[in-house]
């Protein structure tokens, strides 16, 4: 489930069970230290809203009408809701919703395809208001972290959102844009020196490709060996519940990098 702080409308990480995304309410790690706790029934309202807001979203990808979608995020935003937490909390989401839609043969080929091409809008459009609003992260020194696609993963969606809110938390990553190699992805490590390797996994099949990267990585000199986390799709949903040689991510919200 998609936890929302019903004080500060942000995106709290989430909860199990981690292929529903639902909403449900509760307090950030911020308010609840200052004990916001009476909120007069304000809480079922936020609520009610986010629901809204995310299921006018969703409409609005169904018919490809950037033009609802702009203004729902900026009703969301107007609301107090960040740009980074709409996208991470709803957008993501939408992603995996759509994925499973496909999946089980609701959606077809090509309507995947079009949502996807709208909410590639939506992130651009997002990551637009979220430099309007000043409030687009400083970019630490790079090569903290190195963000790629599971071999056969051909979206880079869910990537550019994660990219975008470890900014928002201070944590510059990379992201490897397209099909790579080992022989590339070495590289790459090389040149940039990231301390950790994310991968995100849609499907249980790349669970070998993803192992196999695993234990490549874990045969490169310690100078150039970064710690391998598998997150995404597949390990979300339990298809995939062990990688070996990698440490598996269902909560995004859980990431430590400090």
């Amino acid at each position: 489930m998609l936890k929302w702080c019903s004080y500060c409308q942000h995106f709290a990480g989430e909860a199990p069970e981690y292929d529903d995304f639902s909403i449900t309410h509760g307090l950030c790690a911020d308010c609840e230290a200052k004990h916001y706790w009476s909120f007069e029934g304000r809480e079922l309202a936020h609520a009610q809203f986010l629901r809204d807001i995310f299921g006018r979203l969703f409409i609005a990808g169904r018919h490809n009408n950037v033009k609802a979608a702009e203004a729902v995020v900026d009703e969301a935003i107007g609301a107090s809701c960040r740009p980074v937490d709409i996208l991470i909390g709803m957008i993501a989401p939408m992603l995996y919703q759509i994925g499973e839609d496909w999946k089980t043969g609701v959606l077809s080929v090509e309507g995947e395809r079009r949502f996807t091409a709208f909410c590639e809008e939506v992130v651009d459009l997002i990551t637009a208001r979220t430099s309007a609003l000043g409030q687009a992260p400083r970019a630490p020194p790079s090569g903290q972290i190195l963000l790629m696609n599971a071999p056969g993963n051909t979206h880079t969606l869910a990537i550019r959102i994660l990219a975008l809110w470890l900014g928002s938390r201070g944590v510059h990553a990379e992201i490897v844009d397209g099909p790579i190699g080992f022989d590339g992805l070495q590289k790459r490590l090389v040149a940039t020196k990231p301390r950790y390797l994310l991968i995100s996994m849609a499907l249980a099949e790349q669970r070998e490709p993803v192992a196999d990267i695993a234990r490549r990585v874990a045969a490169l000199p310690a100078s150039g060996r970064p710690h391998v986390i598998v997150g995404g799709y597949a390990v979300k949903t339990g298809l995939v519940p062990a990688v070996a040689g990698a440490d598996l991510v269902t909560d995004i919200s859980s990431l430590d990098f400090g």
